[in-house]
């Protein structure tokens, strides 16, 4: 099986020979599968080891939490938002509300000067216009 013999006897039958050795490139590709395997072992791993919310993690929430917003109008006089849903569509605690809730609660109150934003022990401040 293998030997040149049987390799000619075999094309002038019809049948197929079988070789026993490796396919060119075979190590390549257990080195490529085994790659892939240790990072999506790694990733996460690495992941889950940092505080959440990570990218690539377990965290099936980013674990932001609930936002609170703070509008104080021209005599300075503070106001809790209190409907939320109404300025954004759902009021979802996964969301990092940070970097777009303080402009869309200045543009929903003409009555505010500013805007404070606190989620999750951070805060965001801004002078509405």
């Amino acid at each position: 099986m293998g030997t040149p013999d049987d390799e000619a006897d075999a094309g002038a039958t019809g049948r197929t020979a079988i070789s026993s050795g490796r396919r060119p490139g075979g190590t390549i590709g257990t080195i490529a599968i085994c790659a892939v395997i240790c990072l999506q072992i790694a990733l996460p791993l690495v992941a889950l080891l940092q505080p959440p919310p990570q990218e690539f993690g377990f965290q099936m929430y980013s674990a932001l939490g609930g936002v609170t917003a703070i509008t104080v109008d021209a005599d300075g006089v503070e106001h809790p938002v209190v409907d939320l849903d109404r300025i954004v569509a759902k009021n979802r605690p996964e969301i990092d509300w940070l970097p777009s809730l303080p402009e869309a609660i200045c543009e929903a109150d003409a009555a505010a000067v500013s805007v404070r934003v606190e989620q999750s022990g951070r805060v965001r401040s801004i002078e509405c216009d």
